[in-house]
């Protein structure tokens, strides 16, 4: 039987690419054996103990970076219960730069090659193409005991800055965070912060871990990780919900290191299993925030269980179509939840969740994704209710958020950090 020409090509495409990755492979493990006058001079191959931010490099086809996220260098570490390859570190995936990057070793457990299906779990990666924050792994121990020393002298002195010009906007709250963060063991590799998150959030208590780099995203207004995104949400939980039986009641928040892109494709029945459940705490309406990552981009969903209505709140005006995995999982999963529910619907309903992309303001840029996220949480708790128009809220309706309007929410959240004592000196 012969193969038609479209059907070869597509063999000799694939061989090529498993050839690419093979060879990839191979280049990774020898560079791992040259000697370090043969390395890049900006490779580091010592690496703090404990968890430190990083990024993450690939050397074929071209040297590139990649994504970042977090190296996890301790003793006897294993991966999905195995050893790591020689050479290699434990590294959680949190921002991708690249959508097309593979993998350096593909995750057989969870047979993902994209590194964009790997945001939020952990892969193996080369020892060469892993990069701590450069300012902060070359900065001694002494120079950094005599920069607290001076500053603790004054730590209660707010940073001093130029006066802004009548009725600028001044980051009030990220410049004396910044500062704390400057004063404290933060400024050293692998320091992280524990934010314990009570059960009532996502429906069962956690911690979520916030590193400097975590930090510096929001500074410098750059792409958030997951960390930074669950903050949030305990800051809108605190400061609008709690208390207020009213907002507990109607709102609740879905987890994206629980449910995010990784897992569905890796754990399509856990993700599942977390949904339903979610949906099972119902009691009336409820709408379920959903702060979903793509490997690339954060959207936001909105699920009512109960009218089985699922709000699409997309920030660069892709449809949900784009994102096929996820969605057959919201509507297998409200299927479950009807059924377990026990409730009637009519048959031309059976089969058909409703979903409307709602006309939210759209980013200009590749990297606000996150904070419109927030902010679209932020507004529909505010309005207090249920459906979401498809024009969006009059109150808050615009093509654009300003960079202001943005700016707001960076505050917000440097407040949050501050008054929950999490950075001190």
């Amino acid at each position: 039987m012969f193969l038609s020409i479209p059907a070869l090509q597509a063999q000799v495409l694939q061989l090529q690419k498993d050839n690419e990755r093979y060879r990839c492979m191979e280049k990774c493990s020898s560079q791992l054996k040259e000697t370090s006058e043969k390395a890049s001079i900006n490779c580091q191959n010592k690496f703090p103990e404990g968890i430190s931010s990083c990024q993450l490099y690939l050397s074929s086809p071209t040297y590139r970076l990649v994504g970042k996220g977090k190296v996890h260098n301790t003793s006897g570490d294993l991966l999905h219960h195995r050893p790591l390859p020689d050479g290699h570190l434990k590294v959680s995936v949190d921002v991708v730069l690249d959508k097309d990057a593979l993998l350096p070793i593909p995750d057989i457990v969870s047979e993902t090659t994209f590194l964009r299906d790997a945001i939020g779990s952990f892969v193996a990666w080369p020892l060469d193409l892993i990069y701590i924050d450069d300012e902060v792994f070359a900065q001694g121990s002494q120079q950094l005991s005599q920069k607290i020393g001076s500053r603790q002298k004054n730590k209660r002195d707010l940073p001093v800055t130029s006066l802004p010009k009548k009725g600028a906007f001044v980051p009030r709250y990220q410049i004396s965070l910044e500062t704390l963060v400057d004063s404290s063991d933060m400024a050293t590799a692998g320091a992280i912060r524990l934010l314990d998150m009570e059960e009532d959030i996502f429906g069962y208590s956690c911690t979520e871990t916030i590193g400097k780099e975590d930090l510096e995203h929001i500074f410098r207004h750059q792409e958030l990780g997951v960390g930074v995104i669950h903050t949030y949400i305990q800051f809108l939980y605190d400061n609008f919900m709690r208390g207020n039986d009213q907002l507990s009641n109607r709102f609740r928040f879905v987890s994206s290191s629980l449910v995010n892109k990784a897992l569905i494709c890796r754990e399509p029945d856990s993700c599942r299993e977390y949904l339903v459940k979610r949906f099972m705490a119902s009691r009336t309406n409820n709408l379920y925030l959903w702060p979903y990552n793509s490997g690339c981009h954060w959207l936001l969903l909105a699920i009512d269980p109960l009218k089985e209505v699922v709000y699409f709140l997309n920030s660069i005006d892709g449809e949900w179509t784009n994102y096929p995995d996820m969605k057959q999982l919201v509507d297998t999963s409200i299927k479950v939840f009807r059924s377990q529910r026990q409730a009637r619907v009519p048959r031309t309903k059976s089969n058909n969740i409703t979903w409307i992309k709602v006309q939210c303001p759209l980013q200009r840029n590749g990297i606000d994704c996150g904070y419109f996220v927030m902010r679209f949480m932020r507004e529909i708790i505010n309005m207090n209710q249920i459906e979401i128009p498809i024009t969006y809220f009059d109150e808050y309706k615009c093509a654009h958020y300003t960079r202001l309007q943005l700016e707001q929410i960076k505050e917000e959240l440097c407040q949050y950090f501050i008054e929950k004592r999490l950075i001190s000196i």
